[in-house]
């Protein structure tokens, strides 16, 4: 008895303590009386708190709650409590100090600002409470939730602030409290909140949930924001000046309604401060749909700063631009994304650019990692648009985007540069589409800016008019810089479809350094790259499998075209199985219409074409090729059908001047004529150091070289091994035009018919050259149908049912052996020839030098029996022992010593010139210094002496062309190919 008695006064006492700790609400009316909660708020001392009784779920108010000292309110835990406002005012107004609200809800209340809540220099924590269907319905009603005004502050957790409207701001909640943290929000739900949309008043209507006037900043963690509605500008959030961030936040199905370029931000805005998204955000579907409303989900304006990281933007629009994000910050912000996923934003056609990001004025942004797929723009920048600031990207995938714009200069599915300065390094950008009817550059459109390309692949890419890959709308003085850039299977469309990989639109340059163009295709021109009318470099880069399939005859090459511009292929080029597969499709490796191409140290092999030139055709304008391989090249159907087929590896249509060195054609292949070259009328083609061997015409002749009317040089070179396989000249067919042959070697070349080495029908001079083994019907060495001009020659051992050896009419300077004169054809004017003399040749092989040769062997005749007067070096570059022998090999000669490491000139400029050309010498020289020029036949055109330092060369008298200059010291001589245009 004892005990129980203990235990009831206990509970007595308990009892005691909390009623006077605690005011109870025991009455549901507003009347002032005792119990009720507006006279509990009275009477409960400062940090006090009410509860409500079990039988007290909903409290009515005939006006406002004043709170103007420190309280905890606490609704029922089971199911809130409600303190409905009934439309006669706000619920609470929070004058000072700290009010604390659990498990509530607000409901009805309306007031010019703060429909449910005012706070004034107070802080406010509201825990477990929804606060729903408030209005702010002030001309310029701001917070149709909450208002927190100046020196107060709102923590939010675990609570909903849903269906609020306001006039002006903040359908859910303003903040005007000034510098600091002013609200703080933890698992809070925003859903349909309204700022300026009707039923409410436009005025203007921005942050349909939440609205940061001035410096004041917020903190948003685990929170979701979803279908609220702005008027103008933020659909969920809109940013002031001072700082909010979102974390692990989700920001969905919103939308603002501003008609302003500058209005929008279906999800968020920011005026001029700074926005961090980061952890796992998702800003998600929403929209800005104005007339020309911007940033569908987020618009970051002038002077704002936006940093995102490891969220997600997706789904959201917007009418103008920035489907996912615009950035308006100008060039003092910079907005930086990292690991951000950008998937699925579209914009539409007013005008339609950026559909993940698009970037007005010279903002700054800087993306590293995550992904830009599945964006949609109307017009440009299917991915990203940059204006004209600076755009860094740095291993992002840019996969699937699309941008629809119907002109030229429209398009960029992955992303566009609208006059900036783009870069893009360990990047992955694929299967993006400019599909509208001339849309440009299906993975980057650079339009006018500053393009750089680093460790990036560009694979799968489209375009309509141009540029599958890349297209560079260039201006004169930009330079496009690619390093270490793959170009893979993109394809260019029909209007009218040039450069699959690359285009280059106007007089930009490039810098192209080692990455590859491997499998694209272009309907035109340019299957891997199309250069314009600027300066291309190609360094050490792989072009390999590309396809340009259009039928003019200047249109084609598979792997580049040059549409007048100059292009380098420096530093080990491969172009390897390219097509030109058009009905008269020329250039499978290359098509350049005008200009300049310099080939150094390249190798094209296995490319095809219908018409012309297997490897590369050259319409107009100056060749430089040295050190190059031409292998296995074709214009003989592996591109489709021959028509007619003519320059396995190389074809000149128009004036060209081009000039072959140290390179060799191998195995080439052509269905009509010149199996390795075809050289045109008013060309000039020189050929110098080079192997020309195993190539074959299937039709007119000209196994190795047929020249139609130009002027073709050809110099200490090897032309063995080809044949013309119906026709004539198995290695070389002069049909028409002017063709000079010094210190060669022309061997075991194959004629069905006339001339097995050499076919000659025009003008043809030969001078120390070696014509031995080649086979024909008639003439197995030469045939001449029109006199051949020829001296210190040796045409011997040659093989034909006729005339073994020579065949037709020649002019002889004397200081030839010919092996076999069976049909007496060989004049016998000069006393210098030997006729019908074992030559005593040895076979085809390596004896130094460059290329193969025939030696002679030890006794034989023509040892020692040339003209003495040419005292020039044999093929091999060997110098003469004594007298010259006949042929192109000298037996006991000695390797030149022409380049030593004294470097007597420091500059040879220009080069190529128009005729007038600065030598500077060394000023360390001392002694006697002579120049001297010879042309491409060998002939001393120019000697005289020259002074230390500058000195002033003109040619303007000379053929255009390759001639060497040397300049000589007493003990050193330095040689230098020059070229004339």
């Amino acid at each position: 008895m004892k005990k129980i008695t203990h235990a009831i006064g206990i509970l007595l006492c308990i009892a005691f303590f909390n009623t006077t700790n605690a005011q109870v609400v025991t009455s549901a009316a507003d009347d002032g009386s005792d119990g009720t909660l507006r006279q509990e708020i009275i009477d409960t001392p400062s940090g006090g708190t009410i509860t409500f009784g079990v039988t007290v779920l909903n409290v009515t108010l005939n006006s406002e709650l004043v709170i103007n000292k420190s309280l905890t309110i606490q609704g029922s835990t089971v199911l809130n409590t409600t303190i409905d406002a009934d439309s006669n005012g706000r619920v609470f107004n929070v004058t000072t100090g700290s009010l604390t609200l659990n498990n509530l809800n607000l409901i009805n209340g309306v007031d010019d600002d703060g429909g449910a809540m005012y706070v004034t220099n107070a802080t406010v924590t509201i825990n477990d409470c929804e606060i729903t269907d408030n209005i702010a319905n002030g001309t310029s009603g701001s917070g149709g939730g909450i208002f927190v005004d100046t020196g107060g502050k709102i923590i939010v957790a675990d609570s909903e602030i849903s269906n609020n409207q306001a006039n002006r701001a903040g359908g859910g909640i303003e903040d005007n409290s000034g510098a600091g943290v002013g609200v703080e929000l933890l698992n809070v739900l925003m859903n349909n909140n309204n700022a300026g949309v009707s039923p409410a008043t436009a005025a203007p209507g921005n942050g349909g949930a939440i609205h940061i006037t001035g410096a004041g900043s917020i903190d948003i963690n685990s929170c979701s924001f979803d279908q609220n509605i702005a008027a103008s500008e933020g659909g969920a959030l809109w940013n002031g000046s001072g700082t909010m961030t979102v974390d692990d936040t989700t920001v969905n199905n919103n939308t603002a309604s501003g008609d302003s370029a500058d209005n929008g931000g279906g999800g968020i805005y920011n005026l001029s401060g700074t926005v961090t998204i980061l952890n796992g955000s998702e800003i998600t579907n929403n929209t800005a749909d104005g007339t020309s409303g911007s940033g569908g989900g987020i618009l970051n304006d002038v002077g704002a700063t936006l940093n995102i990281s490891d969220s997600e933007i997706s789904g959201n629009s917007a009418s103008r631009a920035g489907g996912g994000i615009e950035d308006n910050s100008g060039s003092g912000s910079i907005v930086t994304l990292s690991n951000l996923d950008l998937l699925n934003n579209t914009t539409g056609s007013m005008p339609g650019n950026g559909g993940g990001l698009h970037v007005t004025g010279a903002g700054i942004v800087m993306i590293t990692g995550g992904n830009v797929n599945g964006n949609t723009a109307a017009l440009e920048g299917g991915g990203l648009w940059n204006g004209s600031g600076s755009m860094t990207v740095d291993g992002t995938t840019i996969n699937n985007n699309t941008a629809s714009g119907g002109n030229a200069n429209e398009g960029g599915g992955g992303l566009f540069n609208a006059g900036g300065t783009l870069t893009v390094t360990n990047a992955t950008i694929n299967g993006n589409i400019a599909d509208g009817a001339s849309g440009s550059g299906g993975g980057i459109l650079n339009d006018m800016g500053i393009l750089t390309v680093s460790n990036t692949t560009l694979n799968g890419n489209s375009s309509m008019r141009a540029g599958g890959g890349i297209e560079d709308n260039s201006v004169a003085g930009n330079t496009l810089t690619l390093d270490s850039v793959d170009f893979i299977l993109n394809t260019t469309g029909g209007s009218p479809g040039n450069g699959g990989g690359l285009h280059i639109t106007g007089p930009g340059n490039s810098m192209i350094t080692g990455g590859s163009a491997v499998d694209n295709i272009a309907d035109a021109e340019g299957g891997g790259l199309w250069n314009g009318t600027g300066n291309m470099t190609i360094d050490g880069m792989l072009i390999e499998g590309n396809t340009a399939s259009g039928n003019d005859p200047d249109h084609g090459g598979g792997g580049v075209f040059n549409n007048g511009g100059n292009i380098n292929f420096i530093n080990n080029v491969m172009v390897i199985d390219n097509l030109a597969t058009g009905t008269s499709g020329s250039g499978g490796g290359l098509l350049s219409i005008a200009g300049s191409i310099n080939i150094t140290d390249a190798e094209f092999t296995g490319n095809s074409a219908n018409r012309a030139g297997g490897a590369i055709e050259f319409i107009d304008g100056t060749v430089l090729i040295d050190n190059t391989l031409f292998s296995t090249n074709d214009v003989n159907g592996v591109a489709g059908t021959a028509a007619p087929g003519n320059g396995g590896a190389i074809h000149i249509t128009g004036a060209t001047s081009i000039a072959i060195t140290s390179s060799a054609f191998l195995a080439n292949e052509a269905a009509n004529e010149g199996g390795a070259l075809w050289n045109q009328a008013n060309s000039d083609m020189s050929v110098a150091t080079t192997t020309i061997d195993g190539n074959s015409a299937l039709g007119n002749g000209g196994g190795g070289i047929f020249n139609n009317g130009g002027m073709l040089n050809v110099e200490a070179s090897t032309i063995a091994n080809n044949t013309a396989t119906t026709a004539v000249g198995g290695g070389i067919y002069n049909d028409t035009g002017m063709m000079e042959i010094m210190r060669s070697t022309i061997a075991m070349n194959t004629a069905a018919t006339d001339g097995g080495g050499v076919y000659n029908d025009d003008m043809m001079s030969i001078n120390a050259v070696t014509i031995a083994m080649n086979t024909a019907n008639a003439g197995g060495g030469i045939h001449a149908n029109t006199s051949l001009e020829i001296k210190n020659t040796i045409v011997a051992d040659n093989t034909a049912v006729t005339a073994f050896d020579v065949n037709g009419t020649f002019l002889s300077n004397g200081y030839n052996l010919i092996g076999d004169d069976d049909m007496s054809i060989f004049p016998t004017t000069q006393s210098t020839d030997m006729i019908d003399v074992d030559a005593m040749l040895g076979t085809l092989s390596d004896n130094g030098g460059d290329m193969q040769t025939i030696p002679l062997m030890a006794g034989s005749p023509a040892i020692d029996a040339g003209d003495s007067a040419d005292t020039f070096n044999d093929q091999r570059n060997y110098m003469l022992d004594g007298t010259r022998d006949i042929g192109a090999y000298e037996f006991g000669g000695v390797v030149s010593a022409e380049n030593s490491s004294m470097e007597i000139v420091s500059t040879v400029y220009p080069n190529p010139s128009n005729g007038i050309i600065n030598i500077d010498i060394n000023e360390n020289i001392v002694g006697e210094i002579k120049l001297r020029v010879v042309n491409i036949s060998g002939r001393l055109i120019l000697e005289r002496e020259i002074n230390i330092s500058q000195n002033q060369l003109n040619l303007n008298q000379y053929a255009n062309g390759l001639y060497l200059l040397s300049v000589q010291t007493n003990n050193s001589v330095n040689t230098f190919k020059l070229v004339l245009e």
